[in-house]
């Protein structure tokens, strides 16, 4: 019994003076993260809506005249100076032809826009294509050598009222010797190839 005992007793002796043997470190591995996905989201392009058009500015296909104050006052001259130069005994008629302006103004723009409206009124309404402010001044002369004078402002307006153009021409002529005939057309005729060029010349 002694003996075992001591064995016993070795035993437990070594058991409590033996190193504990830390356990082995176990590395963890970190969650690896997921990939965020975002949301597809749709191009501006593809969801917004389309913005209204621009105005089309000189490109538009309709224009409406609108005659001035001014114009009308040159019309009535011309027209009272026919009036009364064909009153004068043997005077036959005259070549001076007021209505020759406005049709003149017509087949010009309608080389541009394809609808030309020409109001007599100084009032005009909202349409979706350009307004021309057409500001006439003619005179005629007197006698030989004097001379005749066609000048006109036209003022492009958008239908929202904004100025996108402003073209000034002007055409001349001279009475003959003799006065047969007062050559006034011409002058009107180069009014409207100055005005006919400088339209074509814009953009």
């Amino acid at each position: 019994m002694t003996l075992a005992l001591r064995f016993a007793a070795a035993v437990i002796l070594l058991v409590i003076t033996a190193p504990r043997l830390l356990a082995p470190i176990q590395e963890i591995p970190e969650p690896t993260p997921r990939p965020v996905i975002k949301p597809k989201t749709e191009s501006k392009s593809s969801t917004a809506k389309s913005a209204p058009a621009a105005e089309a500015g000189m490109n538009s296909r309709s224009v409406q005249v609108v005659l001035t104050e001014n114009t009308r006052a040159a019309i009535l001259y011309l027209k009272s100076y026919v009036q009364t130069y064909e009153s004068m005994p043997l005077a036959g008629k005259s070549d001076v032809h007021p209505d020759e302006i406005l049709e003149q103004l017509r087949q010009t723009l309608s080389t541009r826009f394809s609808n030309v409206s020409i109001l007599s009124g100084g009032s005009h309404s909202r349409s979706g294509g350009l307004t021309m402010l057409f500001d006439l001044q003619a005179h005629v002369g007197s006698i030989s050598f004097t001379a005749n004078t066609v000048s006109f402002i036209a003022t492009f307006k958008t239908s929202s009222g904004r100025t996108i153009q402003t073209i000034s021409a002007s055409g001349k002529s001279t009475i003959p010797y003799p006065a047969f005939g007062t050559q006034f057309p011409k002058a009107v005729s180069r009014a409207f190839a100055d005005f006919s060029q400088k339209l074509n010349a814009t953009r």
